[in-house]
């Protein structure tokens, strides 16, 4: 898979941030990361963590298409993709929340079927 290859991640992300017409200082910058961690992402060297790509692909205005992620954006539920953004950039106490909010609910509706 495409996105699972460091390399490819990094060749995609130089090619995006050179059509953005940016240095890796200024995209480093944008995204809140140091700027020679960034160079050794867009060598390959290493992979970008789960917030990281998306900073990226979201500065860089890169399709999920170019990594093999097909997704029918008229077909997106708008709430859903605001929470995914939301949870995206989450740090992790607040993903910690989210995940407990998510299981309340879950038992919730348990406990509401089992009593009806």
């Amino acid at each position: 898979m495409t996105f699972l290859d460091k390399n490819f991640l990094g060749r995609k992300f130089k090619e995006y941030r050179k059509k953005a017409k940016m240095t890796q200082e200024e995209l480093a910058e944008k995204i809140d990361i140091a700027e020679k961690h960034y160079g050794k992402l867009e060598r390959g060297l290493f992979m970008p963590s789960l917030e990281t790509f998306f900073r990226l692909v979201e500065v860089l205005d890169i399709p999920l298409s170019e990594f093999g992620l097909n997704i029918d954006k008229n077909n997106l539920n708008p709430k859903k993709e605001e929470l995914l953004k939301e949870i995206i950039i989450a740090n992790d106490a607040e993903t910690e929340l989210i995940i407990n909010f998510i299981n309340s609910l879950k038992q919730f509706k348990t406990a509401a079927k089992t009593t009806s």
